[in-house]
């Protein structure tokens, strides 16, 4: 599984990249060009901080929860337990193949990879640059290491040994493309029988190439019941080298994120990157800060209490791109949610209506109106998963889930019910001329899309200057 050297782009250039490009849409459309609106700043990051902690509004949910007596594990290349970051947070771990370190404590992969990791989890602020420290300062890492490289199966063995040793969250920040293996399904479910929260990166596309739009979310992450996690910017939008897919659970802050590593790798023992394994640290992090102020819920109201105050974004409901939306930890910490029974993401994503042209997947409440049926009527599993709980009255009772944040499933952002993709059209449907407008439309404006996408892939493959961190059948960094 790649877990992935991590890089950046050049921001500047991107944008000039852009500029020529509308204007040659522009021109070959015959249209004049608009002056776009202007973009709202991103907040600007405190003194003594990085960007997302300031767009997370970290200071004050550490106000509520610092993550202690909460133990996370870090499946990974192991970690170094000599950090300064990262001194007295490193219980002692386990190793998974001979060429890992026994007790998980030494950074064997070459990018320093899991320590990267552990430190944005819960690496200290009072050693070394302040930016630079993790979510739950209070919570310890439990590594587990698996060596310079790691595949499906070592992976798998590593779930093990981090939930017999007591964790209570486990990071993923590494993945593969396809289905999961049997045994990372089989470690999966381990953890979920005993009360802990898996977390995976979903994986990154490469440079200048999108994937499909569907079923690209890497394993372990597509395994249902897992936190998948996209990566998101420091304006809120979808970071376009997060892969995306019907899997999808929630985002969170991917590029220029800076982070330790072992002095072997960088000599000030600080590196900066981009990639899904930040974002899924960062989540770690957040489930760590829930876990420790709230010990009374059990892991699938967690998982519940994350993605029901997730901040709505793309598309209203869960979508390929952001899930539920992106991670909001003051939300998470303070905003009620109603109890479920089971895992809410247990459920098959199903399509549903949303403005904007695009339909969303379905969100908790969405999931609620059961799973799909056979022809016998019965309920079906989604990907031998159990059957889905219905946190969707848990979604709708509550004002603030994502159900309730645009209207709900199947319907517009006024509230109004949007007719679904393929079904009978109702009131005020279009005759056959505006059938025929539309269908017009829509082709020609595909392959527009096609036309302009090719151009911007070419033009960010030739403007990436360095290479992003990618999820290690062999697993590899997200």
């Amino acid at each position: 599984m790649p877990r992935g050297p991590t890089g950046t782009q050049p921001r500047g250039l991107l944008r000039a990249v852009a500029a020529v490009l509308a204007l040659l849409v522009g021109s070959a459309l015959g249209v004049p060009l608009l002056a776009a609106p202007a973009t709202a700043a991103a907040p600007a990051p405190a003194q003594g901080s990085q960007w997302y902690h300031a767009v997370l509004g970290l200071a004050q949910a550490q106000r509520i929860s610092q993550g202690a007596g909460v133990v996370v594990a870090v499946i990974d290349g192991g970690v170094d337990a000599d950090h300064p970051k990262l001194r007295g947070q490193v219980l002692p771990g386990a190793g998974v193949g001979p060429e890992a370190a026994p007790d998980g404590r030494r950074d064997d992969d070459p990018d320093g990879h899991g320590t990267a990791m552990a430190g944005l989890i819960a690496g200290r602020n009072d050693n070394g640059p302040p930016e630079v420290r993790g979510i739950p300062l209070a919570a310890r890492i439990l590594p587990i290491s698996t060596g310079t490289e790691a595949d499906s199966t070592e992976v798998a063995r590593g779930i093990h040994p981090a939930v017999d040793l007591g964790a209570d969250i486990i990071n993923l920040s590494l993945g593969s493309l396809g289905t999961a293996t049997p045994d990372e399904r089989e470690a999966v479910a381990y953890a979920f029988a005993h009360d802990v929260v898996v977390v995976a990166s979903a994986g990154n596309a490469e440079t200048g190439d999108r994937r499909p739009t569907t079923g690209e979310i890497n394993s372990p992450a597509n395994i249902p019941g897992v936190v998948a996690v996209t990566g998101s910017t420091a304006r809120g939008g979808f970071w376009r080298g997060s892969s995306l897919g019907a899997r999808a659970v929630i985002a969170a802050p991917a590029p220029g994120i800076r982070a330790p590593v072992p002095t072997r790798v960088s000599p000030d023992g600080l590196d900066t990157g981009a990639g899904t394994s930040n974002s899924a640290a960062i989540v770690s992090g957040v489930v760590a800060l829930i876990r420790s102020a709230r010990p009374d819920l059990d892991a699938p109201n967690v998982i519940n209490q994350l993605i029901a105050t997730a901040r709505d974004a793309g598309p209203p409901g869960r979508d390929i791109e952001f899930g539920f939306g992106i991670v909001d930890p003051g939300a998470a910490l303070t905003r009620p949610v109603s109890v479920v029974a089971t895992n809410p993401l247990l459920a098959t994503p199903t399509r549903s209506g949303g403005s904007g042209g695009g339909g969303g997947l379905g969100s908790p409440a969405a999931a609620s109106a059961g799973p799909p049926t056979g022809t016998d009527g019965r309920a079906a599993p989604a990907d031998g998963a159990a059957s889905p709980l219905g946190a969707a009255a848990d979604a709708s009772a509550d004002p603030g889930g994502p159900a309730a944040a645009d209207g709900g499933p199947g319907q517009g952002r006024d509230g109004t019910a949007a007719t679904a993709a393929g079904g009978a059209p109702g009131h005020g449907s279009p005759g056959h001329r505006g059938v025929a407008r539309v269908t017009l439309a829509w082709v020609g404006g595909l392959a527009l899309a096609v036309w302009s996408g090719g151009l911007i892939g070419v033009g960010a493959h030739l403007l990436s200057t360095r290479r992003t961190t990618t999820g290690r059948r062999s697993h590899g960094h997200s």
